[in-house]
């Protein structure tokens, strides 16, 4: 058997699989974020620990534990957490979500440009932990000498774990500081916040173990001591193995509060647009690219909370999804309600309703926003085909792949075949696959993937894949453009 643990932003989740990949338990324990001043956003390492093991023991507490082989650990990325010298917090965890670090974001892009970013971090831009490291060096530069120590939340829950802190280059790439051709920390970047390498966890491939499981551990929790414990990798990454989204060719749609695309390819290219991320694949020999739509779920979640719907049940919204005629009798939606975010448009664009009547009902207004979402799909696949990245399906995993309409619209707005994944823990999954990888002494992820994800629903492009394209072609033609953006397919 096998633990796999995703150490999410508001809940730790844990599950023991077996070599199968049939999960024989499962558990959750939330974690808090608190929202300070000035844009300030902060967790507690030990609280975040402490569900850990809770959600351990609750894995326990259904199974026995004792016949686990190896522990895989997922990560939210680019959570900063200073250590000492002694590896102890130095304060609370910087959330990925804190603002703080956005003006020096913004000085730092000012000062050395896009491409110097792209060449050094895959990534056209300073973000998540930098402009965080550059606020510090600012206003408290001894927290950043040697010999204090630059962690993350997944490093720093595995060496709790095996008494080694590491993590993989999918979690290093998040946090900006991968020079993905390097397969290291950028040199120059690291310089430019004032940093060591050393101070830096072990960078290491996801199948190969961190440590062995602490005695002190194994006796709290009940897992065998000794046994191998991953790396952290990313949790958008080890969502891909989950799913089985870990061929040159597919497209994991991880569809939560925010849509996020990652694609696997078999070439190391720029990112296809200054806010994707690049970096290697957990799988051996591709590399992904990751962008997010910024939007996603949050839409979907607004226009529920509008028109009174926060409580039905996905059986109900989906009859009144299908319900609605495709194209919403002339209803459409921009899908661009979290300001600044949409890559390759105007900064100014906002979220709009358009062509809105007295004839629509709320079945229309939930599929126009479903459709606008689907749209705004297509606009970013378009990025990568556009650079010749193969887009071959899609996986959809997240809230929307509860849904039996939304899966079909993505395929008929798209033309791609979509396979969805109903598996709720798919993050947690993969890193149960990275155990397994670490049990059986093997770097064959993909076919561990393709042995243990769970089997998905296939939704075809069908007949109202004619009726989309002139509504597709609509969408992208009536959008604000950034200047020298190319936006068509």
């Amino acid at each position: 058997m096998l633990l796999g643990i995703d150490l999410g932003t508001t809940n730790i989740k844990a599950v023991l699989v077996q070599r199968s990949g049939v999960i024989l338990a499962r558990a959750t324990a939330p974690v808090a974020i608190q929202h300070l001043a000035e844009g300030a956003v902060e967790q507690d390492i030990e609280e975040i620990w402490a569900a850990t093991r809770a959600a351990i023991k609750q894995v326990g507490a259904a199974e026995d534990l004792s016949r686990a082989q190896a522990v895989g650990v997922s990560s939210q990325g680019g959570a900063l957490q200073l250590l000492d010298g002694a590896e102890r917090p130095l304060g609370r965890v910087i959330s990925w979500l804190d603002g703080r670090g956005r003006r020096y974001d913004r000085a730092l892009v000012q000062a050395k440009g896009a491409p110097w970013f792209t060449q050094r971090i895959g990534h056209g831009a300073s973000g998540i932990a930098l402009g965080q490291l550059e606020r510090l060096r600012s206003q408290s530069p001894e927290l950043l000498r040697p010999p204090n120590q630059i962690g993350f939340v997944g490093d720093v829950i595995v060496s709790r774990l095996c008494g080694r802190r590491a993590h993989d280059a999918s979690s290093l790439s998040i946090a900006a500081l991968l020079n993905p051709r390097l397969r290291a920390a950028d040199p120059e970047v690291l310089e430019m916040v004032g940093l060591d390498e050393r101070q830096l966890p072990d960078l290491l491939p996801p199948w190969e173990p961190a440590g062995r499981l602490l005695p002190e551990v194994a006796e709290d929790t009940g897992l065998p001591k000794g046994i191998p414990v991953s790396a952290a990798a990313h949790d958008q990454y080890a969502s891909s193995l989950g799913v089985g989204a870990t061929h040159c060719g597919d497209t994991m749609v991880g569809a939560g509060t925010a849509w996020v695309l990652l694609a696997a390819e078999d070439v190391l290219r720029d990112p296809v647009v200054g806010g994707a991320f690049v970096c290697p694949h957990l799988v051996a020999g591709l590399y992904g690219q990751m962008l997010s739509l910024a939007n996603g779920g949050s839409s979907f979640s607004w226009v529920r909370e509008v028109v009174g719907l926060r409580e039905a049940d996905e059986c109900e919204i989906d009859r009144m999804l299908a319900a609605a005629p495709t194209g919403c009798e002339g209803l459409r939606f921009w899908p661009f309600l979290v300001s600044g975010t949409a890559s390759g448009l105007d900064a100014e664009i906002s979220g709009r309703l358009l062509g809105l009547r007295l004839s629509h009902t709320r079945d229309h207004l939930l599929r126009a926003v479903v459709e606008g979402l689907a749209f705004e799909l297509a606009r970013h696949l378009a990025l990568l085909t556009a650079v010749q990245v193969p887009v071959r399906r899609l996986v959809l995993c997240g809230g929307a792949a509860r849904s039996e309409v939304t899966p079909r619209i993505i395929a008929d707005v798209t033309g791609l075949p979509v396979a969805r994944s109903a598996e709720p823990d798919t993050s947690a999954l993969g890193a149960a696959m990275i155990a397994r990888s670490l049990a059986e002494g093997s770097d064959d992820l993909a076919r561990l993937s393709d042995e243990m994800a769970p089997q998905a629903k296939v939704f075809e492009p069908g007949a109202d894949r004619a009726r989309y394209r002139p509504l597709l072609d609509g969408y992208l033609s009536a959008l604000p453009y950034a200047d020298g953006a190319e936006g068509r397919e």
